[in-house]
């Protein structure tokens, strides 16, 4: 059993690295000790910045029309989307936009959370499961809801 488990935690660690690297390739700009922990989808990698000690979970996706910024030691838990482009409603024909999405330092997005376009979060903020932000989140903020309200300062 020990061998077993040695090496499962080998292959986690070699396919977290593998994972980093093709995002570099794709160039992506990672900060050191960034962890994945399963498959993610990434569109567009070149606008993509990562800080240190991120992680990023199973079922992420992050679709980068636009630049998006991800802060140091930030938490991406399962299934979170981040997506920069939008629809312009006011037009007609309607057309896609993009803005970009910036997400400070010491920032928790729970399970489920959707990002959307234009939005910047503020450190030390946790966006609790299932919400939707679609603007700017102060500072030390719990978050919650749809669309995503500041519930109280942490």
């Amino acid at each position: 059993m020990k061998i077993i488990q040695t090496i499962y935690h080998k292959y986690l660690f070699y396919s977290n690295k593998l994972r980093i690297k093709k995002l570099k390739i794709l160039g992506a700009s990672i900060g050191r000790d960034v962890i994945s922990y399963g498959r993610f989808s990434v569109v567009n990698a070149v606008n993509l910045k990562i800080g240190e000690r991120t992680t990023i979970n199973e079922g992420v996706h992050i679709n980068c029309r636009d630049k998006v910024i991800i802060g140091k030691d930030v938490h991406l838990s399962s299934n979170v989307q981040i997506h920069t482009g939008k629809l312009i409603l006011e037009q007609n024909p309607r057309i896609h936009s993009k803005a970009p999405i910036i997400i400070k330092d010491n920032v928790w997005l729970a399970t489920n959370v959707v990002i959307l376009a234009g939005v910047t979060i503020g450190e030390n903020t946790v966006i609790a499961a299932s919400s939707v932000v679609s603007k700017d989140i102060p500072p030390n903020s719990l978050v919650m809801g749809i669309p995503a309200r500041v519930k109280r300062k942490i």
